[in-house]
């Protein structure tokens, strides 16, 4: 509806102006040097880290880089990295801390632009 009170006609979707992205629930996990990358899967998510579900063993105080995918409704991917360093990890799971936190002013925002807007619309961490 316009401001008048009349249907425009327009969807949800012709008056957004930019598309939109969903997170993937699976992030890759890439150790520091590059060596090797691994698959997680999200639990948890937050402006200063994330917890997630993964098989590989990972150590406490190791550096990674998280990789997160968003993607539009026509199929678009954007790829995002945030560098984390693990700061506990049980059995399967392990929790990550960013290097620099998704807050204003970070350097973060600019990396992550769409997981900060992600974010801000969710309101919460949880996922």
């Amino acid at each position: 509806m316009s401001t008048t009170g009349k249907d425009t006609g327009q969807t949800g979707a012709e008056r957004r102006v930019l598309a939109r992205y969903h997170l993937a629930k699976h992030v890759d996990i890439v150790v520091a040097k590059g060596d090797e990358t691994y698959w997680g899967s999200l639990k948890d998510l937050s402006r200063t880290g994330i917890a997630i579900a993964l098989k590989q063993d990972l150590t406490a105080s190791q550096d990674v880089t998280v990789r997160f995918r968003m993607e539009s409704e026509d199929g678009k991917v954007i790829i995002e990295e945030l560098s984390a360093t693990v700061i506990w990890k049980s059995m399967e799971d392990a929790g990550l801390e960013f290097t620099k936190p998704l807050i204003a002013g970070s350097s973060a925002l600019k990396k992550a632009p769409f997981l900060a807007s992600h974010l801000d619309k969710k309101g919460t961490s949880k996922l």
